[in-house]
């Protein structure tokens, strides 16, 4: 391109406002062009081609003009060739394309704030979901693995290291079955029948003595030449069936047996090949020495082959154990797909699911044993650690004793909780991923760096009210009941039936995040505003104001929290003792997400393998404690430094410990600090134990005060050390645990087999991040974005037919009312205290007024006439409606008059003189014209506008 001709466009993309376009939101993305070979027409069919527009839209385009400060929009290549000349200097054009139907006028660009999304790599990108969104999102900061802001220089430990193949650490664990079984049924699930005898020999031979003697061959070609040994009969066979597949032939087996093994190759009949082997044992009984192999190859390749014999799933084993033991998480799809890349050959899918359960079965023992074994994980860890505790309950089904659930609570982790940490719990369950698919429980609690710290854990089968109350009575039984222990949970109904009866007394707060993914029928503006900023509000003032606006805008959507959402999840009602501001259950989901790459493993293993990540987080974390000197930790000082500066607060002492803290910049609000007692009457102080802003420009402004003085001591490096001061103990693995003596074998649950294929990732919320679905498409116009029964631009005759197939559209019944409120007596005590609602007082005097205009003759007159119909109603058994009290007596009398025409209607009798004689209103009665019903019973005024009836 020529220097002098191109120019830059960067280009701000907006979807269409009007229909509230989402496939393509506001992002911005550069075009380098050429502006003498270029026209206006080129110019949007490029953009267009790109980022398609929707059925009938057109593309507008307009540019900034830095001279005018103006939007003009480019219709024409004259205005086009105008824009590059303004923009000569620079070199650089900000645009801004719009898809706009032609049916609808254009909203020209008036004024730009520029938040788009930067460089999009595809329209299909995934976006924020708008609904219910959180404007003013704070970090609820909960940390993992932040040792390293203390530990620069030393390197982080891994978990997995390498050795040999039957000593290599468990790092990962096996992926979800059912995915397995789903790939391989879509499969030939035939296999070589001639493999079959020939592996049930090798399932024995491979069990040999491990004192085989080691002998070194290139494993990728193993030579079979005469006077090879290898160390036993089946590392023998392997290396056979990998000098097979790389030298691309098969064999067929003649002789297979413990001590001999004699085989030739495959196409000895078709291609008249001379190959043949033959293997025998030496004088030990163990070493295999190739005694014949006399001539090579004259056959034709097998590699491009469908189905290998040689391959078969001892070969498949040897290979992908490496792999499952760096990431156990690939299902037979992948592994599939790095045999290929590595051997060059394509093996079916169900030799290789039945490859790698051999794998896992060697790296991780038997399923079916696992579950017993967890007595000697329990015996093991009673002697290693005194005083923790691992409890394992069972049942008895048909005959056996079967494992139900297990409770783990470790020693150092009780005693660094209670000492150390804030009396703060996360309670949530994520699902196994393994053969068992129950739920693992958990309790994790947080310490002075807000750092994650597990407390315990415990495996159920299901989430009902009798496994999370016994979940819970063990953690009472670990913890006891802490002064001012808050207990935060999501709104699920096991769980909180399991809180409310195990600890009554703690404060239970609801996950912030869940309740608004529970709250899908409310949603707008006024929601996106106040919602969110209800939760976060500190002070009570602010919390009622931001009620105020939902109650106002929607009594439906504050009464169905007042209902079903009596739980703390606002900061301004949270309690100051336990000195955590968390509105959301992160704290549970990072540990969820800790532990995500094990929850495959057995039981057994998985305990162990969660031990030894919590002793190296403790040993990293009693490393930062020896460091660490002073009163406050130095991460919380430092960040409470930096809020210190930039604050735009005025102080005015009213005396050495109080003061009023102003906000400059047209807020007005004022706040009372009290060091003394470090408060702030914005209550961040008291909730979170750490100076608010207030606090901090008070404390700053003061000669001789320190900000570490004013910090809760659940911060202090004291409270720190003592939360990892035990030691987590080095076990050794499990094949060398005690043998447990408890009198039964414990078998495995029974599995719950459901329908489909089974998730392995917990399905986003509303407001995660998801990939946008396709729209409807219309079967009359073939637009999107409507429905048939609402098309505009269709025939009305292919809407009736379509009507007359289909039938009218269901319309969704309301399920919640504006006037439920939950009774007071029934509210929890840790309930949240909502401020009085506005809505239901109008309704309240409507009926105050009503029921008062009614007279007492006129009330007698009703009861009467009413006791009248009923016995009239029970003699004739006719479908009577019944009439209330303050019904108009002119409605009951029409439904009425259409129920008994209906049941006459049906039954062939005439019910004419049925119907109560009412008299006539005259045709000039003020009644007629009149719509208040307001007014007495027994005035026409009653009556409504059409001409019925009138009971008197």
């Amino acid at each position: 391109m020529d220097q002098n001709s191109t120019y830059v466009l960067k280009i701000n993309f907006l979807g269409n406002p009007k229909k509230a376009r989402k496939d393509i939101k506001c992002f911005c993305f550069d075009k380098v062009i050429d502006s003498d070979l270029t026209n206006y027409k080129d110019l949007v069919e490029s953009i267009v081609e790109q980022y398609s527009p929707r059925y009938l839209e057109v593309a507008h385009v307009q540019y900034y003009d830095d001279v005018l400060k103006i939007y003009p929009e480019v219709t024409s290549d004259q205005e086009l060739v105008s824009m590059f000349e303004k923009h000569s200097k620079t070199k650089v054009v900000h645009m801004f394309v719009a898809y706009c139907d032609p049916s609808e006028p254009y909203e020209p660009i008036m004024e730009w704030h520029s938040d788009a999304h930067s460089q999009p790599n595809n329209i299909e990108q995934d976006d924020d979901d708008d609904y219910l969104r959180n404007l003013v999102p704070e970090n609820e900061h909960v940390g993992v693995d932040e040792e390293n802001i203390y530990l620069e220089d030393e390197p982080v430990p891994l978990i997995m290291v390498p050795c040999s193949n039957k000593e290599k650490d468990k790092d990962y664990v096996p992926d979800n079955e059912s995915e397995a079984e789903s790939e391989v049924e879509s499969e030939d699930e035939s296999e070589d029948e001639s493999m079959s005898e020939v592996e049930v020999q090798e399932d024995e031979e491979y069990h040999e003595a491990d004192h085989a003697p080691h002998l070194e061959y290139n494993k990728l070609d193993p030579p079979m030449n005469e006077g090879r040994k290898y160390p036993n009969m089946a590392e023998f066979k392997l290396a056979l069936s990998q000098h097979a597949i790389k030298h691309e032939f098969e064999f067929d087996i003649e002789k297979s047996a413990p001590h001999r093994f004699r085989a030739y190759c495959s196409r000895r009949d078709e291609d008249k090949c001379p190959w043949r082997i033959y293997a025998s044992t030496m004088e030990d009984e163990c070493t295999v020495m190739v005694r014949k192999n006399p001539c090579g190859h004259d056959c034709s390749s097998t590699k491009r082959k469908k189905k290998l014999k040689n391959a078969n799933k001892w070969w498949i084993c040897e290979h992908v154990k490496d792999w499952l033991i760096e990431d156990a998480t690939l299902g037979p799809k992948a592994l599939r797909k790095k045999l290929k890349e590595h051997h060059g050959i394509d093996i079916n899918s169900k030799r290789v699911y039945m490859g790698k359960l051999l794998a896992l079965k060697e790296l991780y023992g038997d399923w079916d044993t696992s579950f017993d074994n967890l007595y000697s994980f329990k015996s093991q860890i009673e002697s290693c650690c005194p005083g923790s505790i691992v409890i394992i309950d069972h049942h008895i089904i048909k005959d056996k004793i079967r494992f139900k659930r297990i409770f783990v609570a470790l020693k150092p982790c009780i005693d660094g909780f209670l000492n150390g940490c804030r009396p703060y719990l996360a309670v949530d369950s994520t699902f196994l991923t393994g053969r068992f698919k129950g739920q693992l429980a958990s309790a994790t609690a947080v310490d002075g760096h807000s750092w994650m710290y597990p407390v315990c854990m415990g495996v159920f089968d299901s989430e009902t009210n009798e496994n999370w109350t016994w979940f819970m009575q063990m953690v009472r039984q670990a913890i006891g009941s802490p002064r001012g222990l808050t207990i935060c949970t999501d709104a699920g109904q096991p769980v909180m039936t399991g809180v409310k009866e195990v600890f009554p007394e703690a404060e239970h707060r609801e996950c912030m995040f869940h309740l608004v993914s529970n709250f899908k029928k409310f949603h707008g503006k006024v929601f996106d505003d106040h919602l969110w900023a209800a939760a976060y509000s500190w002070n009570p003032y602010i919390f009622e104001k931001n009620w105020a606006a939902m109650d106002i805008a929607k009594p439906a959507a504050t009464a169905y929290l007042r209902r079903w959402h009596t739980r703390l999840w606002s900061r301004s009602q949270f309690s100051t003792i336990p000195k955590v501001d968390y509105v959301t259950n992160n704290l549970a989901e990072c540990f969820n997400n800790w532990i995500k790459h094990h929850k495959s493993l057995n039981l057994d293993d998985f305990f162990d393998k969660v031990r030894q990540m919590i002793m190296i987080m403790w040993n990293r974390r009693r490393k930062v404690a020896r460091k660490l000197v002073g009163l406050i930790l130095p991460h919380i000082i430092k960040k409470l430094n930096a809020k210190t500066r930039e604050l735009n607060l005025e102080v005015v002492e009213s005396s050495e410990e109080v003061a009023e803290v102003t906000a400059l910049g047209g807020s007005g609000f004022r706040f009372v600090v009290n060091l003394l007692d470090r408060t702030c009457s914005c209550r961040q102080w008291q909730v979170s134990s750490l100076p608010c802003k207030h606090g901090l420009a008070f404390i700053t402004s003061l000669i001789n005060a320190h900000i570490q003085n004013y910090v809760d001591l659940y911060y202090s490096i004291d409270k720190f050390r003592a939360a990892y001061d035990q030691l987590i103990p080095a076990m050794v693995d499990k094949n060398q645990w005690p043998k447990s003596d408890h009198g039964f074998f414990m078998f495995p649950p029974l599995l719950k087999s459901t329908a489909g294929r089974h998730k392995t990732e917990r399905y986003k919320g509303c407001s995660e991040k998801k990939r946008k679905s396709g729209q409807h498409l219309c079967p009359i116009c073939k637009d999107y974005g409507h429905h048939w029964h609402k098309c505009k631009k269709g025939n009305p005759d292919d809407i009736a037919a379509i009507l007359a197939v289909r039938g009218p559209p269901k319309k969704r019944a309301k399920t919640t009312k504006a006037s439920i409120v939950p009774c007071e007596d029934d509210a929890p005590a840790a309930s949240m205290c909502f401020p009085p609602s506005q809505s239901l007082e109008p309704t309240t005097t409507k009926k105050r007024k009503h029921d008062n205009s009614i007279t007492g003759a006129s009330k007698s007159q009703m009861l009467e006439k009413t006791k009248k119909e009923k016995g009239k109603g029970s003699k004739s058994g006719s479908r009577v409606a019944k009439r209330s009290r303050t019904q108009p007596i002119c409605v009951a009398n029409k439904k009425a008059s259409v129920a008994l025409k209906l049941h006459a209607k049906r039954k062939g009798k005439e019910v004419a003189d049925k119907l109560p004689h009412l008299p006539m209103v005259p045709h000039d009665s003020p009644a007629m014209g009149t719509r208040s019903k307001k007014m007495n019973p027994a005035s026409p005024a009653m009556s409504t506008r059409s001409k019925r009836r009138l009971s008197l």
